[in-house]
């Protein structure tokens, strides 16, 4: 009987997390985060915050990367040598379009970019084209109104080598149910890719027989 009350117990927190994490909004803060070619590579004290928010106020999970975990991280990725073959078969690139139905939100941009290459033409065109890419997709990714919230610099450096310094501090908001639609549409794709490439396998005569 004890042991009926405990499985029920951990069953029912487990349905109750589960509708906490379909209910919530993932906050995806990146903190002080710079990358630049042009100054000696100093430590960068950046942050990578990862919060789940109930109704975008109460926070009940967080995890938080650091310059240190990443390099962490990338090394036991090394280690264990991921099969990324096998990713790039499973996922195209033709899945990105399925990225526009996360619906990501941004509440805070505050983008610093300089940016140069070998020609001043190169970089005078660019430079344009990314501020006016900017200038539009930010309304439709802009979660307020403030405009003091949206901060964004795109500066060229003419001085014909490829040059880059950039400093962000963003936070970007995606709801839970956008991302669980998405894996679940691209794991639904995939087994069906696996499907028909094992049924075009099977050779169309292995249950046939002669007859005399």
């Amino acid at each position: 009987m004890v042991l009926v009350l405990i499985l029920l117990g951990i069953f029912i927190l487990l349905i109750i997390t589960l509708i906490l994490i379909i209910l919530s909004t993932l906050h995806i803060q990146i903190k002080n985060l710079s990358v630049s070619n042009m100054e000696p590579k100093n430590k960068n004290e950046y942050s990578i915050i990862f919060s789940l928010y109930l109704g975008n106020k109460i926070k009940w999970i967080w995890f938080r990367l650091n310059d240190k975990k990443v390099r962490k991280i990338y090394s036991k990725m090394q280690l264990e040598k991921l099969d990324f073959k096998k990713f790039r078969k499973d996922f195209k690139v033709k899945d990105l379009k399925e990225l526009p139905k996360l619906q990501p939100k941004i509440s805070y941009l505050n983008l610093d970019a300089n940016l140069g290459f070998i020609s001043p033409i190169t970089t005078s065109f660019l430079i344009a084209t990314i501020a006016s890419i900017i200038s539009i997709a930010l309304p439709y990714l802009a979660k307020s109104i403030k405009k003091e919230r949206y901060i964004y610099n795109i500066k060229p450096l003419y001085y014909n080598k490829n040059l880059y310094k950039i400093n962000l501090n963003c936070i970007i908001e995606i709801k839970m149910v956008h991302i669980i639609n998405i894996i679940y549409m691209l794991l639904k794709k995939g087994r069906k890719k696996n499907e028909c490439s094992t049924t075009s396998n099977r050779k169309p005569y292995a249950y046939s027989y002669e007859q005399h």
